[in-house]
């Protein structure tokens, strides 16, 4: 089951690619991430939730990730008929560690990914009060908004 922290994960490459990633359902990321059920995801939340997905990507287990492990995560996660050319996700792979980096040196550590999975969080965030509700989350991802 993919967490909001995990659909957020691959930043600009689901953002860009988002009708051909395998993502959860909105309730799957709610039943795994609103831990204290007030029907939205906090930036608490999505800090706890980042760790796990963290170590999932780091593949070697050294601790960072590098454009390889990034790649690796993007076509493990992709929709099964979503085929990656390999300069398009070479490029994308790129750009995402670029994004996640904040201190650009080449890979991101753990804190950096924490950081970056909620900044991703934060651009469903219509409202601008650092929650994401149901309906917040289906809107950003371009989903007909449900009761």
């Amino acid at each position: 089951m993919l967490s909001l922290t995990r659909m957020f994960s691959a930043g600009l490459l689901f953002t860009l690619a988002a009708t051909h990633v395998a993502a959860a359902s909105v309730d799957e990321i709610f039943r795994s991430e609103d831990t204290d059920g007030d029907g939205a995801l906090s930036v608490a939340e999505a800090q706890a939730a980042a760790p796990k997905t963290f170590r999932t990507m780091d593949s070697n287990g050294d601790g960072v990730l590098k454009v390889d492990e990034i790649a690796a995560y993007t076509a493990a996660e992709s929709a099964p008929e979503m085929v990656w050319p390999a300069e398009v996700l070479a490029s994308v792979s790129q750009k995402t560690l670029e994004y996640w980096d904040g201190n650009h040196d080449g890979k991101v550590t753990e804190q950096e990914y924490v950081k970056a999975s909620v900044d991703m969080m934060l651009l469903a965030d219509a409202d601008g009060d650092r929650k994401v509700t149901r309906e917040e989350l289906q809107r950003f991802r371009g989903e007909a908004v449900t009761p």
